[in-house]
């Protein structure tokens, strides 16, 4: 696994180092195809070869944390390429450049995970709890779309717009639901953490560096979003970005809770064997 590490951060460090030197396409989405600079970007792939030299759990999982961050416009490649109709713009070169910083925060994950001693199932509550935050995030956002009127929306009525609005209610509501009651068990495994991890990781990404692009134009004086603010309020954003925030962090929470409570026997020995080593 730390090869594999090394030889992605070679890899992508190099297409970074093309597109920092004035060789990028003209990306469709706003900005680059990452949220940070292109020779941040370099710099990242350089720490991430050198922090396989001596292992750091700890340090794997804030690189691999910050590489997702990094690639946060994934979350609208994803809906825009299963939902066209919606309109959202999209790039193939920039969903896959930005799946290249992914994939890389997935091979510092498992490296890390490797190394890093068994974890242990935590108390229910704590995953009752993450439950209950992604359900009141996603009730909190619907609020305050009711109250400026959900027909202040960039996406026009359509059935992908139904079929959107229908995943975003059933992702905070029905799914942290599954997650913590025994009626999730029998549903297989992968079914409920591949979207509570991926959407949960996805959102908590995606609207954390949006909130933190919000303060930053607040401090400067400038609207908070922009000209994409359809002419809704400051207020509008202020209430629903935290919301989202709160959802994706604690339908990670709890994903990561099923996943300790559902861990299988095999999957239990092999964290032993690797915390013996």
């Amino acid at each position: 696994m730390r090869r594999a590490v090394v030889v992605w951060a070679a890899a992508y460090g190099a297409l970074r180092i093309w597109y920092a030197t004035s060789h990028a396409p003209a990306w469709k989405l706003p900005g680059d195809d990452l949220l940070i600079p292109g020779w941040v970007a370099v710099a990242g792939c350089v720490v991430t070869a050198l922090a396989v030299i001596r292992i750091r759990p700890r340090l794997l999982w804030v690189l691999a944390a910050g590489w997702l961050a990094a690639a946060a416009f994934i979350l609208l490649d994803g809906v825009a390429a299963v939902l066209p109709g919606l309109g959202i713009p999209f790039d193939v070169l920039g969903m896959l450049s930005r799946l290249g910083a992914v994939s890389g925060a997935v091979l510092l994950g498992l490296l890390a995970r490797s190394h890093q001693p068994a974890a242990t199932p935590w108390p229910p509550w704590i995953s009752t709890v993450g439950a209950c935050l992604a359900t009141a995030g996603c009730l909190t956002r619907l609020g305050a779309q009711a109250v400026v009127g959900f027909e202040k929306t960039p996406y026009g009525n359509s059935l992908s717009l139904l079929l959107f609005e229908g995943g975003f209610v059933l992702a905070g509501t029905l799914l942290p639901f599954l997650l913590v009651h025994r009626l999730g068990r029998w549903f297989p495994r992968w079914l409920l953490l591949l979207p509570g991890y991926a959407i949960g990781c996805g959102i908590t990404a995606y609207f954390g560096v949006g909130l933190i692009q919000m303060i930053a134009n607040a401090v400067q004086g400038q609207p908070v979003f922009g000209d994409v603010a359809l002419g809704l309020p400051d207020s509008f954003f202020w209430v629903a970005v935290p919301a989202y925030l709160v959802w994706g962090v604690g339908l990670t929470v709890a994903a990561r809770g099923y996943q300790l409570a559902t861990r299988k026997a095999n999957d239990s020995v092999c964290d032993l064997q690797i915390t013996q080593r």
